[in-house]
């Protein structure tokens, strides 16, 4: 892998996100995802890019539309698959030789100044504690258009927050505490489920298109999410497979 895996290790226990480069062999991947996108909604691209989209798309339309990509997007064969190939050494190094995988990619695009979005919030406790999420951009995520995650040791004050009456305290917080304004297509950020994050209004003119899927160890603690209504088998060990059956 071209990061240094000993340091984003480090980083990543330190911050609980990192962000890092897609295996080079595997970036084709997604560029194939996107002709594919592209091809099967032609009507909706109208001979647009991903950063274009909204010139095409009204914002009142715009979930019925993601929604109808995730579908078609978790019908491609070996996506996820490849999703994890395309950052398996540091996977691994996470996680373990025995991962799940949540059944459905998802799938995020947001369109400039369009307002419904994830507000401040982390996963727990609905998702486990020892689970992490990939966060895959389609495109360069520049400024606004990129989520902006809160380090671990800033997460009490987060959670404070919480509890708080004035109405732009989380705009404060993050653009004082959130790290991570830049993430270009080619990269990923893989984060705890734990730390808090935040997805601001994109004020860009170009639209965000992101995929975002988590993974665990089988036998680390769950949440409130069970093995079978939510994840499935990635890849297990040859001393689990020998008693899994």
């Amino acid at each position: 892998m071209e990061n240094n895996l000993k340091k984003l290790e480090k980083e990543f226990l330190n911050n609980g996100f990192v962000r890092l480069n897609l295996q080079k062999k595997y970036i084709n991947k997604y560029v194939s995802l996107k002709k594919k996108i592209q091809k099967k909604f032609k009507f909706q691209f109208k001979d647009n890019n991903f950063e274009d989209f909204h010139k095409s798309v009204s914002t009142k339309d715009i979930n019925k539309i993601r929604m109808d990509i995730i579908k078609y997007i978790n019908s491609i064969d070996q996506l996820k698959n490849d999703i994890y190939l395309s950052l398996q050494p540091f996977i691994d190094s996470l996680l373990g030789p025995d991962i799940i995988i949540q059944k459905s990619i998802n799938l995020g695009i947001q369109m400039p100044e369009d307002k419904s979005r994830a507000l401040f919030h982390k996963d727990t406790p609905l998702s486990s504690y020892h689970e992490i999420v990939l966060w895959i951009p389609l495109v360069d995520c520049k400024k606004s258009m990129c989520m902006l995650m809160i380090d671990r040791k800033d997460q009490n004050e987060a959670e404070e927050l919480l509890n708080g009456k004035e109405k732009d305290r989380f705009n404060k917080f993050v653009n004082k505490k959130g790290k991570l304004k830049e993430i270009n297509f080619g990269q990923a950020l893989i984060f705890n489920t734990n730390n808090y994050h935040y997805i601001p209004i994109n004020k860009t003119s170009k639209t965000r298109w992101a995929i975002n899927i988590r993974l665990k160890n089988l036998f680390s603690p769950y949440g409130e999410r069970n093995l079978l209504d939510y994840y499935e088998l990635l890849k297990i060990s040859p001393l689990s497979k020998m008693y899994y059956n």
